[in-house]
Parts: structure tokens; sequence; C-alpha cells
């Protein structure tokens, strides 16, 4: 039987759509962060069987990272991404991933456990075995020998995840068990080296916001709780140092809808944000670093390596951070003579070319696992 052409052209159609995303791929491709998602896309992996031990385990990781590839870079990625979250979270009323991104009660939204699962580690599911914290006190340690030959004081200072703090807006049950950073913080004690949880004081202020309802960060005042905190340790060893008080700063919100969380749920919500304005006049000057970026920094260049001098502070301060210490950097600026802040492990070099009085060595709850395997980079300012 004659098949009719209105069939044919139905075929047709159909083999256009699921090629056209191949074709987009192939002619538009190209590296870059990834929108909504704060990650670079995934390049072609490299085939590779010379030195392994379990050939299978090695193709099947490396169909993973092809898998990944052909996902980061599918023709209209974004195109398709839209339509699907439009379908699913305006129409079906649905949450999009889950995995990524949760929403809590009374409007609070948090991470999902495709990051480092930070639910199950905020509520002390995962947590550390004792052979990861032997190597972390080892890493940590060692540091600390290589920083006390030099001179220089070290701070490990952990930024708290949300739910940490806001756990009670995500109906999920506590764990007895202590958590990742607990376990460090009570392991480090015997050795005095200094692992400060930044959110030590939060629980005096539990009538403010600390946290941000649509992103993963805390707000402007949580991160000053959090200074006060790290400075209240440091002030013990450098009693030279002046910290800043909230009577040097006015209180004020902003209502703005640049969360990372909503984002992902293709949701825009505006909310109130609390600003910290200081009532001094800054005397800091600010230099942007310009250095080559690792392949690991998605943000913006000019925030990756900036050195802070005020000339009425003594001290040197070497920060290595992250995301969390963006709202912290003012305070500790002001607190310093001299501040290097980067975005970036820690690294021997740095050390030893900028001869720092004191390390502040800050990482958040989530990325805590970063210090079983501590990676060291040889950058020079």
């Amino acid at each position: 039987m004659k098949r009719d052409w209105r069939y044919k052209v139905c075929v047709l159609g159909v083999i256009l759509i699921f090629c056209l995303p191949m074709a987009g791929m192939i002619l538009f491709n190209k590296s870059e962060v990834l929108s909504g998602e704060n990650r670079k896309s995934a390049s072609f992996p490299r085939f590779d069987l010379h030195g392994q031990s379990n050939p299978y385990a090695s193709i099947d990781q490396y169909i993973q990272r092809v898998n990944s590839y052909y996902s980061d870079h599918l023709g209209f990625r974004s195109e398709l991404l839209s339509l699907y979250r439009f379908c699913k979270v305006s129409l079906f009323g649905g949450i999009l991933y889950p995995e990524k991104a949760v929403r809590g009660t009374d409007n609070w939204y948090f991470l999902g456990d495709s990051f480092n699962n930070v639910i199950k580690e905020s509520k002390g599911i995962i947590y550390f075995s004792e052979t990861q914290l032997d190597t972390i006190e080892k890493n940590l340690l060692t540091i600390d020998k290589e920083c006390r030959e030099r001179g220089i004081k070290l701070y490990v200072a952990i930024a708290p995840n949300k739910l940490s703090v806001y756990g009670k807006y995500l109906p999920i049950l506590q764990f007895d068990h202590p958590t990742k950073p607990e376990q460090l913080i009570s392991r480090m004690k015997r050795d005095r080296i200094p692992v400060i949880d930044l959110k030590k004081d939060f629980s005096h202020y539990s009538d403010r916001r600390l946290f941000h309802r649509n992103d993963t960060h805390w707000n402007s005042f949580g991160a000053f709780i959090g200074y006060r905190t790290l400075m209240d340790v440091i002030a013990e060893d450098f009693p030279q140092v002046r910290p800043l008080s909230l009577n040097d700063y006015e209180l004020d919100t902003i209502v703005s809808s640049d969360g990372d969380l909503t984002p992902m749920l293709s949701l825009t919500i505006p909310e109130e944000r609390v600003v910290m304005k200081p009532l001094f006049e800054s005397r800091t000057d600010k230099k942007i670093i310009k250095i080559p970026l690792p392949d690991y920094y998605t943000g913006n260049p000019d925030d990756f390596a900036i050195r802070y001098t005020n000339p009425a502070r003594p001290l040197k301060a070497l920060v290595y951070r992250d995301s969390f210490f963006t709202v912290m950097a003012p305070f500790i600026k002001e607190t310093f003579g001299e501040s290097v802040m980067i975005w970036h492990p820690f690294g021997r070099s740095l050390m030893e070319s900028e001869k720092p009085d004191l390390i502040i060595y800050e990482i958040v709850e989530r990325n805590i696992d970063d210090l079983v395997k501590i990676r060291q980079f040889n950058i020079h300012l």
C-alpha cells in the first residue's frame, strides 16, 4: 500500500527534530560557563589506558565523561532546558531538578545533594571516616608546621552550609552523629590548630536573618557575625588587632532577585537583603592582581586575586578563600594593614613570596572534603 505523503512528512519532521540538537552542537559548539549552573561546560575527554590498574573501570569512567560532554554541548541546550523548565514548573507546578535545589518551608530554598551531598552532610547522615579524619589531620599539621617555621600563624575557618543554620525549614530528620565540621573541630583541638566554626555565635542572633532565602550564601550580617567569631580567635594571638563592631555600620535592606538557587528552579523571586553601610571613611587602597586564571575558576576575573592596603592598621593577612568570603572581605580589609585575598586552595609559593603574619584558610562546609586531599598550586602574584 502506497503511504500517504503526510506520513512521510511526519517521519521526516521527527528525524529533523532529533537531528537538530546534534547539528547545533557541530555548528555552534563552544566552551563556556553554563548559564544558571556556575560551572564550565565539560571538555571532550582523552582516552588513555596507560598505567591503569583496572581498564574496565577506566572505560566506564571515560563513557561517563563522554556523556557529560554531550550533555553540556548538545545543540540548543539552553532553549530546550528553558522549554522543559516552563512545562514542569509553570504548567505542572513541579520542582525542577530537586537534586540541585529544593524548596523548604516558609519559602526557603536550599542546595540539593548533587552538590557534595550537602543535605546528607548537613543533617549528619554522611560523615568523615576515621581514615579521612587522619588524612585531614596530617594535611593540616603539615601546613601548620610550614607556617610556624616561617613565623606565620594559621587559622582554618569553616563557613556554614545554609542548611546547617536553617535546617528547620527542610523537614528531614537531623541525625545524632556529629557533622563533618564538628568531627574535624573536635579532632584538631588536640593539635591546637585553630579550626573555627564561623557559625558558633549565630545562636545569639536568632531574631535576625543571617542567610538569603533564595541563595546559598549568608548575607552581610551573617558574614559580619562570622567575621567577629574569627577575629575573637585571631585577637588572642595578635592583641594589636582591632576588630570592627556593629556600631561601625548602619543596617539597611534592598530588594533583589539575584539568588543562585531560584534560577535552578526557573524562578525569579525578589527578597529583602541586608546591606551594611559603613559609618566611617575607608582608607583602604585596592589593587586587582592580574595573573593567568586556573581552569577551575569561573567567576569574575577581577575577583580572583586582590591586594588591599590600609596604612592605619597593622599586620599582613594572606587569605585563601571561596565565594562565602565575598561579603566578609569588606570587614577583613579594614582590619589589617595589608590583605591579600586569592580565590584558591592553599599554595606554598604564596606563603613564601608574600610572607604574611597570618594565613586565613576559609572553606565552606560543603567543600570540606577538599581538606582530605589539599591541592598545592604554585602561583606568584
